[in-house]
Formats: structure tokens, sequence, C-alpha cells
């Protein structure tokens, strides 16, 4: 089971859950920490309550980071909707991360 150091979802119905994120991070470090931040400010503005993220933090346990092919944190996963999309860097880039989640604004 990997370590999770949490799930954050914003959803209605469980089939209201448009988008699936895995966020591989490093413990509290700057980069880790703006990313989560980042992200949930992407979320909470443009996917509004359709939207799950998976926290997994590395430092606790690497094995979902290998399975993944992630090797550098922060890294965001887009599980849904396909095909399966990696974002590196603190998701700081609006742009960059709504065009990985197909998101047009």
């Amino acid at each position: 089971m990997p370590a999770t150091t949490g799930t954050r979802t914003r959803a209605g119905p469980a089939d209201s859950v448009n988008y699936r994120m895995r966020l591989f991070i490093a413990g509290n470090e700057p980069n880790s920490a703006i990313a989560k931040e980042a992200l949930d400010k992407i979320c909470s503005t443009y996917l509004k309550d359709r939207y799950q993220i998976e926290i997994v933090d590395v430092l606790k346990d690497f094995r979902p980071a290998v399975e993944e092919h992630i090797l550098v944190t922060p890294a965001l996963v887009v599980v849904e909707p396909g095909p399966r999309t990696v974002v590196f860097g603190n998701l700081t880039d609006t742009k960059k991360v709504l065009a990985a989640l197909k998101v047009v604004v």
C-alpha cells in the first residue's frame, strides 16, 4: 500500500470526479509546499468539485514513485482524463498545468 499523506477530494457523487491526480512530494520541502498550494488553487478555481488529488510523500515511501517512473519531485501525475500526463516542478505555471489537465479557459 503506498504511503499517502492525504487525499483531497472535492466532488459530489463519485461519478462526478472527472480529474484524478497523484502529486509526488518530498516532505515539507519548499517546492513541494508550493506545488501543493498551487495545485489546490488551480483545482478550486478551474475544476470546482470534480477532482481528487492523492498526495504521495516519497520520503515516507518511494515505491509508488518508482512504479510511476518518477525520479524528481514535485511531480504531478494526471491519471484521468487520460492519457497519463506528468508535470514536473512547483506547478506555478498555471497554463502548463491546465494544458496537462486538458482544461480550456
